[in-house]
């Protein structure tokens, strides 16, 4: 017993084994509770993880799993805990999850892999870990541990990159235009598939290169484009590449800089610019060239004569500028068509090309018009000579479906510097020349001379008088008779046409029916004689002054339009007149020029019941065969046979030959410039049917005409 605290040893011994197991007692709640605390931590930290979490035993039993595995698998705890992985995978899938946890169990290792998995039949794409532990080292007893992190956002937006940048190759691969990524030394990176075509390289070779080995530009050059495109983000150039088999292929290139992680490189798109260059030149060619002929045009001769006579004054060389359009061309194209006469065009320029090589240059100015540059042309007889290789080329005839057509020129030719310092003055002046050869009666070639100005300024001024006096009617006929030799009666007239001018008073046909042929005006002025001849016709016929018959002469041109029957038809029922008091003359050239179409022609002429007279016969080259074919009524014997009749043997002859011919072809013949009684009555000896002449009359207005008559 103690005698200071009055209590026993043993109980205070008891009391202190009291005090120590509450001690121990107090220090194991604490221990469970930071165990409690740092499991309850360790939990939340492992639920907190945005992956799987989980443990197996050796069998395959989960007997561990965080939030996270019981969500993205869609399990509660019983129904996961204690279970394995067959009860809640396909088996497939539970197959493999299967093979690679024995491995694991096998080897100790760690074993990673990713693949995919079904969820709630959706598939998922996981990466997942596996190891072995051993949570307690005095039993030894070892776990699975596993994680699994879901990765199917990552792996959709690989594999859609992957096709983002295979679709972006394909583009890249099928874009028409090449492609190049270049490195700041040139070095070709990346190239698509057009650049291999385009160039003849392997993708292999050309990346094995620099630009420098297929640019045209030097080393220097391509140095200071980068830098450009350094400085300005993006330039534009154009450059000629050199193929792999050295051909050279134009290119538009656009170079601009492009990021590429975190390297800068240059991205060249380039554009074949071969057809582009071809249309380019076609278009410069079509500029400069005429479409139908394929020679130089206008244009081009302007850009030529510039050339030629670029040296300074006293310097620059002597050209010749010969110009010249075909005779008679219109009635061609009216009388065989705009297809034939384009033909002919064609196989003139062919001939040209062919036959004039000292030409520099042989050009068509448009319509039937043609022009030769000649340059070094010292004088005039060289001159000359040019242009009379023209008319002596186009003798040999062309062949326009299957019919021989002959055609002639009137050429002119102008003299630089004489002639004209431009272009415009030296065609102006060679075309000047080329009308005055036709005044002289075509088939020609005239040297230009300043005199032949004033000559075109006058005939300027005829032509737009000549168009005043057909609107303003200042047109008037006179009608010469015809008589018959046998009957001495007059059977008829022929209408002449004189133009009573306010200026010149009367004018005769000489002086302005060559001007009326050029432009056309032959085509009006013809219509208007043919009606007021058959008006007058007409109103003598009423009158008892007759019955006359009229003759009116039809131009090449006239003969030449399709709708003339139409329009004599039309004219004839108008006036009234009988169709067999009309006669339509034509000269033998215009029928012969193209003999298949003027008998068609003629015929339908005939078959409105006029008559058919065909003048100047003797003056051409007709073929008796065609006279058969041709529907004719009267041969009019040229008065170039009658006027020296009497001092030319050959020319009786002649003429009486024609009398003979008509007779045995059952055809009436005129003669025509009788001015004499010896050569009315030679005529008239030989059997010539019918005169007219100064002899008999001269051309009378309708007035003398009518009293001339009554006096008969």
């Amino acid at each position: 017993m103690g005698h200071e605290t009055g209590r026993e040893p043993w109980e205070i011994e008891r009391s202190q084994w009291l005090q120590r197991v509450r001690e121990l007692e107090q220090r194991e709640r604490e221990l469970l509770q930071q165990l409690r605390t740092q499991e309850n931590l360790n939990s939340k930290i492992l639920d907190a993880l945005p992956m799987d979490i989980f443990m197996e035993d050796a069998e395959g039993r989960t007997i561990y799993a965080n939030q996270a595995t019981y969500k993205r698998n869609r399990l509660t705890e019983e129904e996961l805990l204690g279970r394995t992985l067959y009860d809640f995978f396909p088996y497939e899938v539970a197959e493999r999850f299967r093979r690679e946890n024995l491995e694991v169990w096998r080897t100790g290792r760690l074993i990673t892999s990713e693949g995919t998995s079904l969820v709630g039949g959706d598939e998922i794409y996981l990466y997942t870990g596996k190891t072995l532990i051993c949570p307690d080292e005095q039993t030894g007893e070892k776990l699975l541990l596993g994680f699994a992190l879901d990765i199917t956002d990552r792996v959709l937006a690989e594999k859609s990159l992957r096709e983002s940048e295979e679709r972006f190759r394909k583009l890249v691969d099928q874009a028409a235009d090449s492609f190049f990524l270049m490195d700041g030394s040139g070095q070709f990176l990346d190239v698509n598939r057009q650049a291999c075509l385009s160039l003849g390289y392997t993708e292999e070779e050309l990346l094995t290169m620099q630009a420098g080995q297929i640019s045209s530009f030097p080393a220097g050059e391509l140095l200071r484009l980068h830098e450009r495109v350094v400085e300005e983000g993006m330039i534009q150039l154009e450059d000629e590449f050199r193929r792999k088999d050295g051909t050279r292929l134009p290119v538009d290139i656009r170079l601009g800089l492009v990021q590429v992680g975190d390297k800068q490189m240059v991205l060249a798109l380039c554009r074949d610019m071969t057809e582009r260059k071809k249309a380019a030149e076609k278009i410069e060619h079509m500029a400069y060239h005429d479409a139908l002929t394929g020679l130089p045009n206008r244009w081009f001769v302007h850009k030529r004569v510039m050339e030629c006579t670029a040296g300074k004054k006293g310097q620059a060389k002597p050209l010749a500028v010969v110009m010249f359009d075909l005779d008679h061309f219109k009635v061609i194209n009216d009388s065989l068509g705009h297809k034939a006469g384009d033909r002919l065009l064609q196989q003139v320029a062919e001939r040209l090309r062919r036959e004039l090589a000292f030409a520099d240059t042989i050009a068509r100015l448009g319509g039937d018009e043609f022009l030769l540059l000649v340059p070094g042309v010292d004088t005039e007889e060289e001159a000359l000579r040019a242009g009379r290789s023209v008319t002596g080329l186009l003798k040999e005839p062309f062949e326009l479906s299957g019919q021989k057509i002959s055609v002639t020129a009137s050429v002119g030719i102008a003299l630089y510097p004489r002639d004209g310092g431009t272009m415009d003055s030296l065609v102006r002046s060679a075309d000047i020349a080329m009308y005055r050869s036709k005044e002289l009666g075509r088939n020609a070639c005239r040297l230009f001379a300043p005199s032949m100005k004033d000559e075109a300024k006058e005939r300027l001024r005829m032509e737009v008088l000549l168009r005043e006096a057909i609107v303003e009617k200042q047109l008037v006929l006179h009608y010469q008779p015809k008589l018959d030799l046998r009957s001495g009666r007059v059977y008829g007239v022929e209408a002449l046409v004189r133009w009573n001018s306010p200026e010149q008073g009367l004018v005769y046909p000489g002086a302005f029916i060559g001007i009326a042929e050029e432009t056309g005006l032959i085509v009006p002025m013809g219509e208007w004689i043919v009606r007021e001849a058959c008006r007058q016709c007409r109103e003598w016929l009423d009158a008892g002054l007759g019955p006359l018959t009229v003759s009116v002469n039809l131009s090449a041109r006239q003969f030449a339009k399709a709708d003339l029957g139409r329009k004599i038809a039309a004219i004839l029922g108008e006036t009234g007149l009988p169709p067999n008091l009309l006669e339509l003359e034509l000269t033998e050239s215009t029928v012969m020029g193209n003999p298949e179409e003027a008998a068609r022609m003629l015929q339908s002429l005939k078959e409105l019941g006029v008559c058919i007279s065909i003048d100047d016969f003797g003056t051409g080259f007709s073929s008796l065969s065609y006279l058969t074919r041709f529907p004719i009524d009267t041969l009019k014997i040229d008065k170039s046979f009658i006027s020296r009749l009497e001092e030319e043997q050959a020319n009786g002859a002649i003429a009486a030959g024609i009398v003979s011919l008509a007779h045995s072809l059952h055809l009436k013949v005129v003669a025509e410039g009788v001015e004499t009684q010896r050569q009315l009555d030679f005529l008239a000896a030989k059997g010539c049917d019918a005169v007219q002449g100064f002899h008999i009359s001269r051309g009378l207005d309708p007035c003398a005409l009518e009293a001339f008559l009554q006096q008969r």
